[in-house]
């Protein structure tokens, strides 16, 4: 076992040894040394007593929220340059909405230049942020600020839960071990591991005695 992943599990382990008080109480710390995935949808490992079984879609939303929002409060944000700058041509609506968020969005790790009419320059995407669907997630994410205008939603918390729910891992996506481990260890380290920031859950813990009374009621 690597120097990384042992300090991973490690910090796991911290992360959960530290929520003592919340729903991981009873089961004792995450073994990410023996992660799994299910339907390239859920990641579960044992733990103390059971299962936990996580799903892969909303801890990834609950982590880009929260790095969003520590972007906003602290300034400082991280971004990977694309091999090849893209440029995008807009409606006219999708232009406007862009460029009243663009410096939200600059912020956050976008790299967007305004060009001729109705067109901007896309030249580096967050670190977080999937390769190769960068044009779908910056038109769905204008798309959501027009809609939040409507409700008044204030726009880094519009953006903020935008981007986490457009950029984030996806039902389906495979992820190798150390991805696993690496969202693990990350949503561990945020203020609510057990919330995505649509108020869903994201992990659920299965008792032992719970799959053994299954067992049994089958016969």
């Amino acid at each position: 076992m690597n120097d990384n992943l042992t300090k991973a599990i490690e910090r796991a382990k911290g992360y959960v040894s530290k929520l003592t008080s919340e729903s991981l109480a009873s089961t004792g710390s995450i073994d990410l040394s023996k992660v799994w995935q299910l339907n390239d949808s859920y990641i579960t490992s044992p733990v103390q007593g059971g299962l936990v079984v996580i799903d892969q879609t909303r801890a990834h939303q609950r982590v880009l929220y929260q790095e969003v929002i520590k972007s906003f409060e602290l300034d400082t944000s991280s971004s990977q340059t694309l091999l090849f700058p893209k440029k995008l041509d807009l409606e006219v609506s999708k232009f406007t909405a862009l460029l009243d968020i663009l410096p939200y969005m600059n912020k956050i790790g976008f790299s967007i230049t305004k060009l001729e009419e109705n067109s901007v320059m896309l030249e580096s995407i967050p670190s977080d942020m999937p390769w190769g669907n960068e044009d779908d997630v910056i038109f769905k994410m204008l798309d959501d600020f027009t809609l939040a205008l409507k409700k008044d939603i204030p726009k880094e918390e519009s953006i903020a839960l935008s981007f986490s729910n457009r950029a984030c891992i996806k039902h389906g996506d495979t992820l190798n071990r150390s991805e696993m481990v690496e969202l693990i260890n990350r949503l561990f380290g945020t203020d609510d591991p057990y919330t995505c920031p649509n108020g869903q859950r994201v992990l659920y813990q299965i008792p032992f005695n719970e799959i053994e009374k299954r067992f049994n009621d089958l016969g």
